[in-house]
C-alpha cells in the first residue's frame, strides 16, 4: 500500500465495533463496491495483525439470475486471490417473502443475516462485519423519521449491535469507490439498485437528491442529527438499567414504582423487555404495558408473539402467561414424580439439616397418609405451613405470602385437599421432623425438565 492510498478502516473505527487481534471477523460480500472495499480493508488489517482471522460469506438471494450467479463467482475469485474462507449459499427469498407474508426487502434481510449467522458459527468467527456506510446511515435515518420513530431508531445504525459490527459506517460512499480506484479493484454493479420498488431504494435515489437540494451536506447532517440522538438514547438508557434494579420485583415489575418513572425512563424500562422476548416493538405496545402500573389488579393483555403483559397486587409482568394447566399424578416416595413444571425426587434419609430453600423439604414419613399424590392447586385446598398458628385456606397463605398470581401454580404434596408440602414454600405442620420422628423423608424439587 502506497503512502498516497487512503485507509477506510482505522484504529478508532475497529475500536468503536469492539474488534481487535483476539476478534475472527466474517465479512458478508455481495460483490459489491461497498462489500468488496469492506473486504480488501479487513484483509489489510488481518496482514497487520489487527484482527485475528479473517472470512467471507456470499449469499445469492434468488431473485436477480445469472447476474447474481456472476456476483458469486467474483466473490469466490476474490476471496480466493485474498486467500479467505469463503460460504455461498443461494436461497429462495421470493418464496419465503411469499410464505411469511413479507416484502422481499424484508425477507432478503431476514434470511442473509440468518445465513450470515450460520456461516459465522461455521467458521467460528467471533464477528459478522456489514458494509454499511454513511450514506446508508443517512437513509436509515430518514426511513425511521417517514415511518416514525424514537430517539433510539433515528439514532441510526450502531458500530456494534450484537455480532454484527459495521466499521465503515463514517465512510462516505464517495470515499469507498475513491479507495477501490486507488487500488485499481474491479467490483460488481447491482442492477437493481436503480429500481424504486424498494423503500430504501426511493429514499437513495429520489429523496437523497431532493433534499440536497436544500442541503448539500444532507448526508452529513442527518449522520450528525443521528449520532446527538444516540448519545441522548444511550443516557436515557442507563437511567432506564438503574430504575429496572430498582423496581423489580422478582420477575416482575413494581407497578408504584414504574408508574413513578418519568415517561422517557418508563418506556425504555418496558420496551427492553418487550424487546427481549420478541426482537420487535411497537411504541402501541408500550403504552398499553405502561397502563397497566394504573389497572385494576388481575388485568391482562395479549401481546405479539403469544405474549401477555398481566398484574397482581404489586407487581406488572411480561412474557408468557402461566395458565393453569389440572395434573395430579401418584407421588413416588423414593424415586422421582414428575410433573409439568419439574420433578421430585425422594428418599429416606437418617438425619434433617436446615433446607437449603423452599425447594427442599424434610418431612416426617410416619405423619404422612399412606396415600398421595402430587398434583395442580385446586378450589377448597388447606394448608397448615409450618410455624403457622393453624390451618388456613391455601389461597389465603398465598395472598398472605404476597405470592404472585403468576406464581401460585406450583407443584402440591396433597391427600385429598389437605396440603402436606407446597413446593417452593415449606412443608405442613401437621409433616414437620421431631425429636419422636423416626423416619424422614427428603424431597427436593427441581424445575423443568431433568430428562
Amino acid at each position: 500500500m502506497t503512502q498516497r492510498q487512503r485507509r477506510l478502516i482505522g484504529e478508532k473505527e475497529l475500536a468503536a465495533c469492539g474488534c481487535g487481534p483476539e476478534n475472527k471477523v466474517l465479512v458478508a460480500c455481495s460483490g459489491g463496491a461497498d462489500s468488496t472495499a469492506l473486504l480488501l480493508s479487513m484483509h489489510e488489517l488481518l496482514t497487520e495483525g489487527r484482527i485475528g482471522g479473517l472470512f467471507a460469506a456470499h449469499l445469492n438471494h434468488g431473485i436477480r439470475g445469472e447476474t447474481a450467479e456472476r456476483d458469486r463467482r467474483f466473490c469466490e475469485a476474490l476471496c480466493a486471490e485474498l486467500a479467505v474462507p469463503v460460504a455461498t449459499e443461494t436461497a429462495d427469498v421470493p418464496a419465503y417473502a411469499k410464505a411469511h407474508g413479507q416484502t422481499l426487502e424484508q425477507a432478503a434481510r431476514e434470511v442473509r443475516y440468518a445465513f450470515l449467522e450460520r456461516a459465522r458459527a461455521a467458521f467460528g468467527a467471533d464477528v459478522i462485519a456489514t458494509a454499511h456506510h454513511r450514506d446508508d446511515q443517512a437513509e436509515t435515518v430518514l426511513l425511521h423519521l417517514i415511518r416514525g420513530s424514537s430517539a433510539a431508531g433515528l439514532g441510526g445504525m450502531k458500530p456494534r449491535n450484537g455480532r454484527i459490527a459495521r466499521p465503515m459506517l463514517n465512510v462516505s460512499r464517495k470515499e469507498i469507490l475513491s479507495y477501490l480506484n486507488e487500488r485499481g479493484a474491479a467490483y460488481c454493479e447491482d442492477e437493481t439498485n436503480a429500481e424504486n420498488g424498494a423503500a430504501r431504494n426511493r429514499v437513495r435515489n429520489e429523496l437523497m437528491p431532493l433534499l440536497g437540494t436544500y442541503n448539500p451536506a444532507i448526508a452529513d447532517a442527518l449522520c450528525k442529527t443521528a449520532a446527538l440522538l444516540a448519545e441522548d438514547d444511550a443516557y436515557l438508557s442507563a437511567l432506564a438499567d438503574e430504575a429496572e434494579q430498582a423496581i423489580s420485583l422478582g420477575s416482575g415489575l413494581g407497578r408504584a414504582g414504574l408508574g413513578a418513572l418519568a415517561a422517557p425512563v418508563g418506556s425504555r424500562v418496558v420496551r427492553k423487555r418487550l424487546f427481549a422476548l420478541a426482537g420487535n416493538v411497537s411504541e402501541a405496545d408500550i403504552r398499553r404495558v405502561l397502563a397497566l402500573a394504573s389497572a385494576r389488579t388481575g388485568t391482562r393483555i395479549e401481546l405479539p408473539g403469544g405474549y401477555h403483559a398481566w398484574t397482581d397486587a404489586e407487581a406488572l409482568y411480561i412474557g408468557v402467561y402461566p395458565e393453569t394447566a389440572e395434573y395430579e399424578t401418584p407421588f413416588v416416595r423414593e424415586g422421582e414424580t414428575k410433573t409439568p413444571l419439574g420433578t421430585l425426587v425422594s428418599k429416606r434419609v437418617a438425619n434433617w439439616r436446615k433446607p437449603a430453600n423452599g425447594d427442599e423439604a424434610f418431612l416426617d414419613a410416619g405423619a404422612l397418609p399412606q396415600t398421595l399424590v402430587v398434583r395442580s392447586r385446586k378450589d377448597g385446598d388447606r394448608f397448615y405451613p409450618l410455624g403457622a398458628p393453624g390451618e388456613r385456606k391455601l389461597s389465603d397463605v398465598f395472598t398472605d405470602r404476597k405470592i404472585p398470581k403468576a406464581s401460585r401454580n406450583l407443584p402440591l404434596l396433597c391427600n385429598e385437599s389437605e396440603v402436606y408440602y407446597a413446593t417452593g414454600l415449606t412443608v405442613s405442620e401437621r409433616a414437620k421432623v421431631t425429636p419422636e420422628t423416626r423416619e424422614i423423608l427428603h424431597i427436593m424439587f427441581h424445575r423443568g425438565d431433568r430428562d
